[in-house]
């Protein structure tokens, strides 16, 4: 071998050496016990230690009678009683002032306990809300004579979309007209019915109990129709049969008049009897009849005067136009006559129902209305149209709200519930909040996927359906031991630490983090809830423990 060689395999067996020893002083440093930084030792549960000094600066403890070497790997060497200080490196500490806090933005936060929660993408899309869309058809058959708004247009609750000429309309209305005619005419029947039904059965009361004529009188000027005229000449000729009789009675038994003159007379008074009862049972019958009669026609008359009023509604007419069509229904009949002495007086005039019909232009046209505020996505309709009652005509849709649906894998389909918040991502950037409020209970057959729907206010028409959306769901887990804000965790030396304010200083710690969401994170060993660390622009301290050149090792808590 030569010399050259032998030169150089020298130093690879130096190399080799060296390497070995290096690898076995981080195999010794590894198996320590850090339990505590060196910055926080004044929280040791050992009465009488005040450790505020750095290991390297041990030397200058101020604790008489302990021996604290120099070096963090030397902490062995530490007398504190019950305390195994194993190797360690002094922990960083950033010290800073209030005035330095402010310049860099520097938060702090308090770790507390707490639940994380996680968080899922699923695609959705934003859709109508079915609950506020609305198809607007004809009332009736027509044709169309007016078009007033067209697609897109922004409407309000009752505004005129177009007129519809209908001749079923045209017949409702007179229809109406005339079952309206027929209430008023019942009107007048009904109470002059049930004046003579009071008044014949008051006359039959008094001729039953054969009342004087003084009593009788009484009842003179009461209307009773055609009865009066067949009771009191019935009632007379019964009392004047009875006297007649008792005479020929008085006679016979004086042996003046014969029994045959007598049975005339008894004979002649049982047919004046007869026709009397016959007379008050034929009042009582017809008059109660009549009354029965009157007051069920009346009743017909309203039912189909109601019902003509529906059918009117519902062939299209407003109510201000039925109650303007029962304003035209004659009313003159039956009505005290007028006194005005001047024939051309208005009052004496009685409307012309022709006429009147005659002046309403748009007799038998109707209005198309909108049903609620919303915009006019759909139109379906031209002037001159014949439409019937199947055609949809205007689709409007009340866009203040959507639905947003997000497509659940089977997977996660029975994990999600009610309430469950949410982010909405659209393709443009924009971000909105929501929350689950409808889970379907069955799958799709065909894509075997869920459904999961949440309501969003949509005032301003930012998010127009049929735009797809990425959507994060955000579900509870268990509680969480720790939980800071994901912005305090620094990874220092590919080590996540966070920063703990200390007695004017902030300590860089490492810790062991758990699950994560959007805003926070879980620590499940280096920091105890109460503690608080830099929870924004922690990257600021980060740099200045760089800047320092030594690199120090994150501390661990006790």
């Amino acid at each position: 071998m030569s010399r050259q060689m032998k030169i150089w395999w020298t130093a690879i067996v130096a190399a080799m050496s060296l390497f070995g020893q290096t690898l076995a002083t981080v195999d010794d440093h590894a198996g320590h016990d850090h339990t505590k930084a060196c910055d926080q030792a004044e929280a040791d549960d050992h009465t009488g230690h005040d450790h505020t000094k750095a290991c390297d600066q041990a030397e200058d403890d101020d604790h008489a009678g302990h021996d604290h070497t120099t070096a963090c790997d030397q902490a062995e060497a530490d007398d504190h009683a019950g305390h195994d200080h194993a190797t360690e490196a002094e922990p960083a500490r950033v010290v800073v002032t209030k005035e330095q806090v402010a310049r860099l933005g520097i938060k702090v936060s308090q770790a507390v306990q707490g639940a994380l929660g996680r968080e899922i993408r699923v695609p959705g899309e934003i859709r109508i809300n079915s609950d506020r869309i609305a198809h607007v058809v004809p009332r009736a058959a027509g044709i169309a004579r007016e078009v007033l708004k067209t697609q897109g247009d922004q409407v309000k609750k009752g505004e005129i979309l177009g007129w519809i000429e209908s001749a079923e309309l045209a017949e409702a209305k007179l229809d109406f007209f005339a079952r309206q005619a027929a209430v008023g005419s019942s009107k007048l029947k009904l109470p002059r019915a049930q004046e003579i039904f009071v008044n014949v059965a008051k006359m039959i009361a008094l001729l039953k109990k054969e009342a004087s004529e003084e009593e009788i009188n009484t009842l003179e000027g009461l209307e009773m129709g055609q009865y009066r005229g067949e009771l009191l000449p019935a009632y007379v000729a019964y009392l004047a049969a009875r006297t007649t009789h008792q005479r020929e009675v008085e006679l016979h038994a004086k042996a003046i008049s014969s029994g045959q003159e007598l049975l005339t007379v008894a004979t002649t008074l049982q047919q004046a009897r007869a026709q009397f009862q016959g007379a008050l049972d034929t009042a009582s019958y017809e008059t109660r009849m009549a009354y029965s009669e009157a007051a069920q026609e009346h009743q017909v008359a309203v039912f189909n005067a109601v019902a003509a009023e529906k059918r009117l509604s519902l062939k299209g007419a407003e109510p201000e136009v039925i109650a303007h069509l029962r304003t035209l229904v004659p009313q003159a009949v039956g009505v005290e006559p007028c006194v005005c002495v001047d024939p051309t007086c208005q009052e004496v005039q009685l409307p012309s129902v022709a006429d009147t019909l005659g002046q309403e232009q748009r007799f038998s046209w109707y209005a198309l209305r909108a049903p609620f505020d919303g915009t006019v996505l759909e139109r379906h309709i031209v002037v001159g149209e014949s439409l019937d009652v199947t055609s949809e005509l205007f689709t409007i849709a009340d866009l203040s709200s959507v639905w947003v649906n997000m497509t659940l894998s089977q997977e996660i389909t029975s994990l999600v519930k009610t309430g469950y918040p949410m982010t909405i991502h659209l393709p443009d950037g924009t971000q909105a909040e929501a929350q689950t409020d409808f889970i379907a209970a069955v799958v799709d057959p065909n894509t075997r996927n869920g459904l999961a729907r949440a309501t969003l206010p949509n005032p301003n028409a930012l998010f127009r359906p049929g735009t797809f959306v990425d959507i994060a769901l955000r579900m509870p887990v268990n509680a969480a031991a720790v939980v800071v804000p994901k912005a305090s965790v620094q990874t220092v030396h590919d080590h996540p630490c966070v920063f703990v304010w200390s007695q004017g200083a902030f300590e860089m710690r490492e810790v062991t983090t758990g699950e994560a969401d959007a805003t926070n994170i879980e620590i499940l060993k280096g920091l105890k809830p109460g503690e608080k660390v830099a929870s924004a622009n922690a990257f600021h301290l980060k740099a200045e423990v760089s800047k320092s050149g030594s690199a120090p090792a994150c501390g661990h808590a006790h």
